[in-house]
């Protein structure tokens, strides 16, 4: 109980965004499950994952209802109603892994594993008054000054995964996993500061500057007219697998059954890191930037304005110094902490602790769990869980077994697939294992 009480008290004190994986974990003796897990092992003597997806997109504070409405039968876009719900952080948030192949083998206690993935992830975290000065305009205000720098972290990269785990008697299981991280296409920045100051004498703007943002594999900047950004799963192709771009990174854990009470705890991508030593490039705005001039943000919107015009000014006034300095990113780190006890040979009833480290920031989630055995070849599971600072998050997952072949399915949130129009997050995983010589 003691354990539960300080994931609780851990949930409700801490007010972040968590990318979690909860359902995951959940898919009992299946390979996704030891991708949470390197001490949960697969089921059978011998696994084979073949290709499966995991998705999960959060947005916080708006909804695609508050930016499009439907009126007198036709569609429009409500940008000042979208900005109206927005709060003084903003995140937009992305995880893509690509599945492509994993293997698992048990020889007596011990089980050796290789698997391979493909992962992106996308972090845009942006005040309001960013998008109040794009869509707005600066006019409003006057007299003050307004920070606007966004913090991006957008990165792809192959993880190829060798692991092991053993059990060390009936009750404890230990495993680790050692990951080559190989990247493929990064933007993000290091520094974050803008500042604008608006005079209330002549529009006399003033942008207090202190950015960088750093690219490998994606940004190519000659000039405000020829900007390109080139981010896909396209430029990581297999022979990519081993690139310049290198980093590592560490899983452990453990596993203890007592009798019908299961316990797990996990540790995954530590120390993660990717060197982006590829041809890097960094641009900077350092300094104070003066122009004196009508509001800039509404020349964009002018159609009198001529566009070259814009164009020459912000080159003359706000032009970046570029640089080829070699960089670092933080994959970020993941923890795991769980218990289910079964009630009977088919229900088990538990709960789980998820915490994510990532750009500084300690992010929580908490979920009740509950899994039943329902027919010889389906178990179903459900989750009640506290993520992304919400408590309406319903998750399900089943996993069906047809002979040697298991088919898996989760959602932390089944919500969201009824009213995606009206929902903050999107989060689904679909797997398909290969086993073979499971217990009866």
């Amino acid at each position: 109980m003691k354990f539960f009480s300080l994931s609780i008290a851990l949930v409700f004190c801490v007010h972040l965004q968590a990318q979690s994986d909860l359902s995951s974990h959940l898919l009992r003796g299946s390979w996704q499950a030891y991708t949470t897990n390197p001490a949960v092992l697969p089921a059978g003597k011998l696994t084979i994952a073949l290709p499966g997806v995991y998705n999960n997109l959060l947005i916080t504070n708006v909804t695609f209802n508050d930016l499009v409405k439907q009126q007198s039968g036709s569609t429009t876009l409500d940008v000042d109603n979208a900005i109206a719900q927005l709060k003084a952080s903003n995140i937009l948030r992305e995880n893509l892994d690509i599945e492509t192949l994993g293997i698992g083998l048990k020889l007596g206690p011990l089980m050796l594993s290789l698997g391979h993935r493909v992962r992106f992830n996308a972090f845009f975290d942006y005040p309001q008054t960013l998008p109040q000065l794009i869509w707005q305009g600066n006019a409003q205000f006057i007299g003050q000054t307004v920070g606007f720098g966004p913090d991006i972290d957008l990165f792809a990269y192959h993880e190829l995964a060798l692991g092991a785990g053993i059990s060390l008697n009936d009750r404890i299981t230990v495993g680790g996993r050692a990951k080559l991280l190989s990247g493929g296409a990064s933007v993000e920045t290091s520094k974050r500061q803008l500042q604008l100051t608006t005079g209330a004498d002549a529009y006399e703007l003033n942008v207090d500057a202190d950015f960088v943002l750093n690219t490998s594999g994606a940004l190519q900047y000659e000039n405000f007219n020829d900007i390109s950004l080139d981010f896909n799963f396209g430029s990581l192709q297999g022979q990519n697998i081993f690139s310049k771009n290198a980093g590592l990174a560490f899983d452990l854990g453990i596993a203890v059954d007592l009798d019908r009470l299961h316990l797990a705890f996990s540790a995954l991508d530590l120390g993660g890191t990717i060197n982006w030593d590829d041809a890097p490039n960094n641009y900077s705005l350092q300094g104070t930037y003066t122009y004196a001039g009508l509001d800039i943000a509404q020349d964009f919107l002018n159609d009198s304005t001529e566009w070259a015009n814009i164009v020459d000014t912000l080159e003359s006034l706000y032009a970046p110094t570029e640089t080829s300095l070699a960089y670092t990113t933080q994959v970020g780190s993941k923890y795991y902490l769980s218990g289910q006890y079964e009630l009977n040979e088919k229900m088990r009833v538990g709960a789980l602790f998820f915490a994510e480290n990532y750009r500084d920031q300690f992010n929580p989630a908490f979920a009740f769990t509950a899994d039943w055995q329902a027919l010889p070849v389906l178990r179903l599971g459900g989750l009640l869980g506290w993520r992304n600072e919400r408590l309406d998050n319903v998750g399900l997952n089943a996993s069906l077994q047809l002979g040697p072949v298991w088919l898996l399915a989760a959602t932390d949130n089944i919500i969201s697939a009824f009213r995606p129009k009206d929902s903050h997050s999107a989060n689904f995983r679909l797997g398909l294992n290969l086993v073979f010589g499971q217990p009866e």
